[in-house]
């Protein structure tokens, strides 16, 4: 959990009129990341309600790529001087979001970092979206993701309440389809699918 605190004292890098060195931070810091893998272990740097196995591992390099490219592809942004610190702290907000939602061992924490992540990506979209809907879409990104990230909330207080606890490792021999959608409702709105994805 070493990058998280590096992301966190990233933090205040933005502020300083370099757009480059930020960039080449956080690139030292994917690949500083990269080298801490280890196949020997089916979870590895566990503490409290974070750790990380392959898949994880895999989507929290691939969040910090995608963020990366973000910054890069943004130059404009930075040579025409429209609030680009505040655009960096958004993509950093991001990024330290996705660290803890596909970290999490905790079925809540995911949750919980999971719906945080909306917002930066919300301000993302509201602030430098390029099309005049953009208002518009992120109103709409808002709500599809509020109104059916309500069942997986409902469905997270019955395991909570049957199992007692939310850790990942317990939910193996669960069988319910009813719970599996509501569980799932949430992330079929960010796959464009017909009906929901809009």
């Amino acid at each position: 959990m070493m990058n998280l605190m590096g992301l966190m004292f990233l933090i205040p890098l933005i502020f300083i009129k370099n757009f480059w060195l930020v960039l080449v931070v956080l690139f030292l810091m994917s690949f500083m990341f990269m080298m801490k893998l280890s196949f020997g272990s089916i979870v590895c740097s566990v503490s409290y309600y974070l750790g990380m196995d392959l898949l994880s591992f895999s989507l929290i390099l691939l969040s910090f790529w995608i963020c990366s490219l973000m910054i890069l592809a943004s130059e404009s942004l930075f040579k025409l001087n429209y609030y680009w610190d505040l655009f960096l702290f958004m993509i950093m907000s991001l990024m330290i979001s996705l660290f803890l939602t596909f970290g999490s061992l905790n079925m809540f924490v995911f949750y919980l970092f999971f719906e945080i992540s909306l917002v930066p990506t919300l301000f993302l979209i509201i602030g430098w979206g390029y099309q005049p809907e953009r208002i518009t879409a992120g109103v709409y990104l808002l709500f599809y993701t509020l109104l059916v990230s309500l069942p997986m909330m409902v469905a997270l207080f019955y395991l909570w309440n049957y199992f007692y606890t939310l850790d990942f490792f317990f939910f193996f021999s669960i069988d319910n389809l009813v719970l599996y959608v509501c569980m799932n409702m949430v992330f079929f709105v960010k796959i464009p699918m017909f009906f929901i994805h809009l």
